[in-house]
């Protein structure tokens, strides 16, 4: 209807390798989430509720979830700038199926949050390249407060902490899925720069900073075990991205931490796409897991790649992953692909380190393992085909690929 969205999904998951657990089945998930226009004096209500079903092959617990969000939110926009408070009530209750390791199989927890984000744009006419630019500055501020319950006993069926990086600094949980409701008392603050080209409208360049205070510690955690976070700041988080011409973009990322005195992690990558379905990329990544972690090994990689069609019917591509710690490819990948009116084929070569999830990659073991394989996909167009993996593939490996129709 016009004020409501439901969502239904089914999933389940076969996993290739012994060393990788399913994940959990949704049988099903059903999502409603208040969608309508509806305010009261500018206040909208926030309304979410979600069940889910999950289900495991494994012995492992296994049962349902009710996730309940409501609330209220007052957006102000101006052109100058916007201002946004927000309070809402989460809550997560189970049934659970009897498990030995259950001390309680019906957990629930509710937790009331409050935020405040705010913000101001200023801007003024230069010129970048020799071109005229209209430049923007926007200074950001967000306050987050959660309360903090005690969540022992809940199980995770589809959470993980996220990643931190600049858009962290304005979501309001650490968490994905609903397993967790996090506790928080904190600040965020950020600005950001932008060029906008006066002529075409286009972004030719973007450029934010910003960090988080923290007012007390985070003991909220996925594991139990885990230890609290403590640390009374965020890494600074950066971002840039730069786009001198239509075919030309270079985007870069980088988290600092201040107290350690280096980089938590780092990116920079260039792509060049100047029509007829041409790409080219080369890039750097740097990561070091965060402080809460016991085990913190630095990854350091180069990598490059490229699908270049040779004429209307023929395509070349092929990635390469090399890791700059040790001196050694970590994954490669080329092929070729073939493409008519009537079907396509793409045949690929692969060859990569083989490990056990969680195993650090130890470059100096003479067991260590390089698997090689070949993939097919072959496509009768109108008609479907098998081979579905081999677009995941290329998407995952090269930067700016797309799907044919």
């Amino acid at each position: 209807g016009a004020n409501w969205q439901v969502r239904i999904d089914v999933e389940q998951f076969q996993s290739l390798a012994d060393d990788i657990r399913n994940d959990y089945q949704k049988l099903p998930q059903i999502t409603a989430s208040w969608r309508g226009t509806r305010n009261w004096m500018g206040v909208e209500p926030i309304l979410v509720t979600q069940l889910s079903s999950f289900d495991s092959d494994s012995k492992r617990v296994t049962g349902e979830r009710l996730y309940l969000e409501a609330g209220l939110t007052m957006p102000n926009r101006w052109t100058y700038g916007f201002l946004t408070p927000s309070v809402k009530y989460r809550s997560v209750s189970y049934e659970l199926d009897s498990f030995e390791l259950l001390a309680d199989d019906s957990p629930e927890v509710g937790s009331l949050m409050a935020s405040l984000d705010g913000g101001l744009v200023f801007e003024r006419q230069t010129t970048l390249g020799g071109r005229l630019m209209t430049q923007t500055l926007e200074p950001r501020a967000y306050f987050l407060y959660s309360e903090h319950k005690d969540q022992t006993g809940q199980p995770d069926f589809d959470s993980a902490e996220l990643t931190f990086s600049y858009d962290q600094l304005y979501r309001d949980t650490r968490f994905s899925g609903n397993d967790r409701i996090d506790d928080a008392n904190q600040l965020s603050v950020g600005v950001t720069t932008r060029f906008i080209d006066n002529d075409t409208g286009n972004e030719t360049l973007s450029a934010s900073i910003g960090q988080i205070f923290y007012f007390r510690d985070r003991e909220v955690r996925l594991n139990q075990f885990d230890p609290d976070l403590t640390e009374a700041t965020s890494s600074v988080a950066a971002e840039l991205t730069w786009s001198p011409s239509p075919a030309w973009r270079v985007r870069s990322s980088l988290l600092y931490d201040m107290e350690g005195n280096n980089f938590d992690a780092a990116l920079a990558q260039a792509s060049f796409m100047p029509g007829d379905r041409i790409i080219a990329n080369v890039g750097y990544i740097l990561r070091e897991p965060p402080p809460s972690l016991v085990d913190r090994p630095i990854t350091e990689q180069a990598n490059a790649s490229v699908y270049y069609p040779i004429n209307d019917s023929w395509s070349v591509f092929g990635a390469y992953e090399y890791s700059l710690e040790a001196s050694e490819m970590v994954e490669s990948m080329a092929g070729f692909e073939y493409d008519d009116c009537c079907w396509r084929v793409r045949l690929l070569y692969m060859r990569y380190v083989d490990t056990l999830v969680g195993d650090m990659v130890d470059f100096n073991d003479p067991n260590l393992e390089r698997e090689s394989s070949f993939q097919v996909q072959v496509m009768l167009k109108g008609m479907g085909g098998f081979g579905g993996r081999v677009d995941e593939l290329l998407s995952d490996m090269i930067r700016g690929f797309t799907k044919k129709p």
